[in-house]
């Protein structure tokens, strides 16, 4: 088979391939402008600027695009008078069809990435860095709390769905026992 038939495969093998193509394109660049930043400029806050711009760029992405259209899960927080809430949203059953693929795709580099900043950071430390340990820091906040919001949306999609069975498998024995 010709490689390029080889690599259309691999794309339709996903449902969303542009999503998880910048899903990924946003973590591995800030991560390779850090690493390589000193190349390509001397200044700090030069490169300062262009890893946060990047690290919120794939914030933004995995928490309104990629996390709604690779696994079907939205989580925000709201500020109210009373302290902050987390909001959780899954799709409904009948929407729901997740791919694989784009589902290993976002959970693996969703939680790769902290442990690839941390150590970054561990780097930082035994440089004596402290002005690029600022980087990892913001990396490491805007990367975990991602973490911490789809994998909290993802256990109450968990009890959602556990609900919906239990709640189906009792009307279904109701329904059989009021036959008899």
């Amino acid at each position: 088979m010709p490689p390029q038939q080889q690599d259309g495969e691999v794309l339709q093998a996903y449902g969303h391939p542009k999503i998880a193509f910048f899903h990924l394109f946003w973590k591995v660049a800030a991560v390779l402008v850090y690493i390589f930043c000193g190349v390509f400029s001397s200044s700090f806050i030069a490169n300062f600027v262009v890893i946060v711009l990047l690290l919120t760029l794939d914030f933004w992405t995995t928490k309104n695009l990629s996390g709604r259209l690779l696994v079907g899960l939205r989580w925000w927080n709201e500020t109210t008078d009373e302290g902050s809430n987390w909001r959780f949203e899954t799709l409904g059953e009948g929407q729901r069809q997740i791919n694989k693929k784009d589902s290993a795709c976002f959970w693996w580099s969703l939680y790769i990435m902290p442990v690839v900043w941390g150590l970054l950071g561990i780097i930082a430390l035994v440089k004596i860095s402290v002005d690029y340990l600022l980087v990892v820091v913001v990396a490491v906040v805007l990367s975990s709390a991602n973490v911490v919001g789809y994998t909290k949306c993802s256990k109450q999609a968990s009890g959602q769905l556990r609900d919906m069975a239990r709640n189906a498998m009792t009307s279904g024995l109701t329904a059989a026992i009021s036959r008899v």
